[in-house]
């Protein structure tokens, strides 16, 4: 084969001989395990064969479409595409052992370059496969969210321009459409604006804000610097990038925004100053839309005050008001500003963790629960049992089609703290 530089018998032997030993190692691999199914292994050993063997005797543009379908195959299985990107860096290595053991040394370096245009052409064209879905993909949902409502009509625009640099990469446009200078944008304009100062009154939390939209500019000129080379592996790292880093700057920026207005609306529950259930739907809407995205994580822990009856009953209500507004205080100092912590009703609180995974919340929750657990009370609540147990639960995609189920999964795990002798966390 030309493009490789070696007789294209030569190379093919060489892939034959290690097929088998990169099709175990690679199913052997636990992480990988979890995306096959038993069923799928005799399909995929002979698909990847007939795509490795086959593809030494393509021309460039043959090659390049046959790889793109492969990565488009496991894109379609759930594979994430560093799996992809580090099963091909595996083959590298096994075709170079196999190389240095079988080939003559007057051919070694030919045999090294041939092994590195194979395994390059590879993995970019697989990129290829997950660049196309996942930018379908995403195309449909930033659709439903720009059909949305939005108090703020910069941040429609955001997403509108994020939806015109997908499809620019689509296209493999590499003359922008969209404005790179992120203080003419249109979003840019709105964060310079007093109206922007309204709804962010933090100067540091501006800066902040305004230092992830000068990211997003700076890698979106990347991802058309990437597109004039066809380089579609770093079009896809930078994309990923570019779309969680966007994501986040709408949450933060809806958000606040709607956090803004739900004050002005009286929607904060009047005792804690807490969000109180009518802005629940929204906010979880928000976090799933951008998990669809950007595959973020994010995790519901649902508190409840143990023996909060015989407190109100001991003590009085006033009392019992008393220690909510603690909880909720300390809830306050714990949790970042991206949190959204809602008073449920009663003594029951929901608080939503973005990016935030079930192991990361459990150890959260856990200082939370000591905290409370260890603070000291006067009068008649001195003596009372004062304490907190909490259920926690992580969003999956297989929650997709009923959100609310991480909110009763995390309810199922608070009930089982309350049953375990109250007083603990339970993911």
């Amino acid at each position: 084969m030309k493009r490789l530089n070696i007789s294209v018998s030569v190379f093919e032997l060489i892939l034959v001989r290690v097929f088998d030993r990169f099709f175990t190692e690679l199913t052997a691999d636990p992480y990988h395990a979890d995306y096959l199914k038993e069923a799928d292994l005799k399909r995929l050993k002979e698909v990847q064969r007939i795509n490795f063997i086959e593809s030494v005797g393509d021309d460039k543009e043959a090659f390049f479409l046959r790889y793109k379908s492969l990565g488009r195959f496991h894109f379609e299985r759930g594979l994430p595409y560093v799996e992809y990107y580090d099963a091909f860096n595996m083959l590298r290595r096994l075709l170079t052992e196999e190389a240095e053991e079988s080939g003559g040394i007057e051919n070694a370096k030919m045999i090294r370059e041939a092994i590195e245009t194979y395994i390059k052409s590879a993995i970019n064209a697989g990129a290829a496969g997950y660049l196309d879905e996942t930018l379908e993909n995403d195309r449909i949902t930033l659709l439903r969210q720009i059909s949305q409502q939005f108090d703020i009509v910069a941040i429609k625009e955001h997403l509108q321009w994020v939806l015109d640099v997908i499809d620019d990469i689509r296209h493999m446009n590499a003359r922008p459409s969209v404005r790179f200078d992120e203080e003419r944008c249109k979003c840019g304009r709105w964060l310079n604006s007093s109206e922007f100062e309204k709804f962010f009154e933090d100067p540091l939390v501006r800066q902040e804000i305004m230092q992830k939209h000068h990211d997003i500019h700076l890698v979106t000129r990347n991802i058309y610097r990437s597109i004039e080379r066809g380089d579609y592996h770093k079009i896809f790292i930078d994309y990923i990038n570019m779309v969680r880093q966007s994501m986040y700057l709408y949450q933060e920026l809806n958000f606040n925004v709607t956090q803004q207005s739900l004050i002005e609306d009286v929607s904060k529950d009047a005792l804690t100053g807490l969000l109180n259930r009518r802005y629940l739907n929204e906010v979880l809407k928000s976090e799933v839309h951008l998990h669809a995205l950007s595959g973020g994580a994010f995790t519901v822990a649902m508190l409840d005050l143990d023996h909060f009856k015989a407190i109100n009953d001991t003590c009085g209500h006033q009392a019992g008001d008393d220690v909510i507004v603690t909880f909720a205080g300390l809830l306050k100092r714990h949790l970042r500003k991206t949190d959204n912590i809602f008073r449920y009703g009663g003594e029951e609180f929901l608080v939503i963790l973005p990016g935030t995974k079930a192991e990361e919340a459990f150890t959260l929750c856990e200082e939370i629960r000591s905290e409370f657990e260890k603070l000291t009370w006067s009068g008649c609540l001195e003596n009372m049992p004062i304490a907190v147990s909490i259920g926690i639960s992580q969003y999956t995609d297989a929650l997709k089609d009923n959100p609310r189920r991480v909110i009763f999964d995390a309810d199922k795990n608070l009930y089982r703290a309350k049953a375990l002798g109250r007083n603990r966390t339970v993911k």
